[in-house]
């Protein structure tokens, strides 16, 4: 500057000769062992003087004697193991340096004042991209990282539980890092070291079924929901019933997942509920199978899927409670029951009251048949309901009236109905009271013929039973009887059989006697005009005939007269 003379380029540790004066440092270069060309260096103090005695000058200028990059994790730990670079901007990008670090930091000498570009990487992702400025007011610089040195994964179920025992793997959703594989403790929890922040896929298996879902981490802890969970499945009696149905001995179920059985349980006595409950979890998308047994047969079989924690299925077993009743309301005791349902046939029978319980009944419409006395009377198809229910049967009873030809009431008459049908036949007896009436409690279906007999002694009668007379329930029945002598009964025209036989002889013996009267007085009267009796009339024929014309002339008038009376009692007869 002072004196001015031409530009001087030298060297650090060069010896020059320089007039006295004032000198200004404009630019200053540097070589460094990372490039081959020298690298332009700020001056911190551009001027200096040259006097007498001196023989030597210092010029400070900006390079880093030394210069130290911490690295740590996103607590502060340092970071071991990373890839670093560093490289200077103002010098075309030039590499500073490259290399793993394995003991969390880099210490660079004769480092020239600027901006550096440091990048981290860790296991081929790039935790860091940072520029820094180096320009003499610190020694060096402490750069974090977003690496978690260790996180904490929940492995938690579809129904938030944690899963014991759970073997994942952990990869990098966009790839590059690399994966984890880990087992979950009992508390359902996995440690991770050393996890760059950022999207993961999860991936599991169950069976012969894997899965993967995702798992965002952006912190010491995060979770991950898998699609498995425990399985109740309840087998239970359907809620029409009420809590009064129940399920029967001898009922098994089996849950399975293609040929592996699951879980299965069985029922020793009659219970509400069966459960089947896995141990193990169960793949919320796995396609499973229930299958329900009765004494080993099939009788259920349906496709389910866990998609919830408690499955339920309901089973239209039923206690059927039965009324049967007679045409007229009465309750039918006795009467023997077929119950169709829908797993084949049961049977039963009506109590004194009419009443029968039938247990166990699957199906929510049934068959019932009701028999009674061998014959079909009643057949119906019902919706099961937990009240009980009325069967009307074809059971009719008829009051029978025995009376006799004058309208009187025929005691101990014995009756006899046959009811003949396809495939069935009834008869049942009974005998009429002092009344003359009898009941008769029939089986009367509807294609049914009813043949009545009554009978009293040897006078009987045959006759069908009417259908009217069937519905009314009574009948009345007039024997050909008008008298009943105990052992001997007669009939109408028997009786006036006899009546005319007694007239008849009552008349014959009349006549008789009024001859033999009237030949008395003949007698008589021949003594008293013909001679004595010992004229003989054999030998005296001639006298004998003169007598008799007599006797005609005295008593011609008189014979005449008793035939008009004869004629008269014979018309009276």
């Amino acid at each position: 500057m002072e004196p001015k003379i031409s530009a001087l380029s030298v060297v650090s540790g060069q010896n020059v000769t320089l007039p006295f004066g004032s000198y200004n440092v404009s630019i200053a270069k540097c070589r460094v062992g990372w490039t081959s060309v020298p690298v332009t260096v700020p001056v911190l103090d551009h001027r200096f003087q040259v006097f007498n005695g001196t023989e030597k000058v210092s010029v400070r200028l900006g390079v880093a004697g030394t210069y130290k990059l911490e690295f740590r994790k996103a607590d502060g730990s340092p970071l071991a193991g990373a890839y670093v670079k560093i490289a200077h901007v103002e010098a075309e990008n030039a590499t500073v340096f490259e290399g793993k670090v394995n003991v969390g930091y880099v210490t660079l000498s004769n480092l020239p004042y600027g901006r550096y570009l440091v990048t981290v990487d860790w296991q081929g992702e790039t935790l860091l991209s940072r520029v820094i400025e180096v320009n003499g007011l610190q020694k060096g610089v402490n750069l974090t990282t977003n690496l978690l040195p260790l996180v904490t994964l929940t492995v938690l179920d579809a129904d938030s539980r944690p899963i014991a025992g759970a073997r994942l793997r952990i990869a990098r959703a966009a790839g590059g890092a690399a994966a984890f594989d880990v087992v979950s403790d009992l508390r359902g929890q996995a440690v991770l070291s050393n996890v760059v922040p950022g999207s993961y896929i999860a991936s599991s298996s169950w069976r012969n079924y894997t899965f993967s879902v995702p798992v965002h981490i952006t912190g010491p802890a995060a979770e991950v929901r898998f699609p498995l969970r425990k399985v109740r499945l309840r087998v239970e009696t359907e809620p029409i019933c009420g809590g009064s149905c129940s399920l029967p001995p001898g009922l098994s179920a089996e849950l399975v997942c293609g040929e592996s059985l699951l879980a299965g349980a069985s029922l020793a006595k009659a219970s509400a509920e069966l459960v089947v409950e896995p141990g193990d979890y169960v793949y919320v998308s796995a396609p499973l199978k229930l299958r329900i047994f009765w004494n080993g047969t099939k009788i259920f079989e349906k496709d389910v899927s866990a998609d919830a924690s408690v499955l339920s299925v309901a089973l239209p077993f039923y206690n059927l409670s039965l009324k049967v009743v007679d045409a007229s309301g009465r309750p039918l005791p006795n009467a023997s029951l077929k119950i169709v349902d829908g797993l084949g046939v049961r049977a039963g029978r009506s109590d004194l009251e009419g009443t029968a319980g039938i247990g166990f009944v699957y199906g929510r419409r049934v068959q019932i048949e009701v028999f009674w006395g061998g014959v079909p009377v009643a057949k119906e198809t019902v919706a099961v309901t937990p009240e009980p229910i009325e069967i009307r049967a074809s059971v009719y009873t008829v009051k029978v009236e025995v009376v006799n030809a004058l309208g009187q009431p025929v005691a101990g008459a014995l009756l006899t109905a046959r009811v003949k049908g396809l495939g069935y036949s009834f008869e049942q007896r009974a005998a009429t009271r002092d009344d003359g009436a009898a009941e008769l409690r029939l089986p009367i279906p509807s294609s049914a013929q009813v043949v009545l007999e009554v009978g009293k002694g040897r006078i009987h009668l045959v006759r069908q039973l009417l259908t009217e007379e069937v519905s009314k329930g009574a009948t009345r029945v007039t024997l050909d009887l008008l008298l009943d002598l105990g052992p001997l009964q007669l009939r109408v025209g028997e009786f006036a059989s006899l009546v005319a036989v007694a007239v008849a002889i009552a008349l014959v013996v009349a006549l008789v006697l009024r001859a033999w009267s009237g030949r008395i007085a003949a007698r008589k009267i021949f003594e008293a005009y013909g001679g004595g009796t010992e004229v003989e009339e054999e030998s005296e024929e001639a006298s004998w005939r003169g007598i008799l014309e007599r006797f005609r002339e005295v008593f011609g008038s008189e014979r005449a007269e008793e035939e008009e009376e004869e004629e008269g009692l014979f018309d009276e007869l």
